[in-house]
């Protein structure tokens, strides 16, 4: 399979140090994090990246910053999670 290099130009430093962040997270290295988030966008369904456009899109326009939104989805998912373990326990 022959492969391509590609280069990004003029990407802001905390993109970079968010992309170093994210590749260490997953134990991977920068470019290999990089390839694979190509390649899961490739692979998604245009119907799921059609449905989440209007949501990314407010985000972007709210400002929020990154980690202020983690931590928002966090604490949503833990309060589901906790939902369902308390139904699950009185079931």
């Amino acid at each position: 399979m022959e492969s391509t290099t590609i280069e990004i130009s003029n990407l802001p430093e905390s993109v970079v140090k968010a992309l170093s962040k994210r590749a260490e997270e997953a134990g991977t290295t920068m470019p290999e994090y990089v390839r694979y988030l190509i390649e899961d966008d490739l692979s998604s369904s245009m119907s799921l990246r059609v449905l989440f456009a209007p949501v990314r899109e407010q985000i972007r326009e709210s400002g929020i910053p990154e980690d202020e939104l983690d931590a928002l989805l966090e604490e949503a998912r833990e309060e589901a999670f906790q939902e369902r373990q308390g139904k699950n326990q009185s079931e």
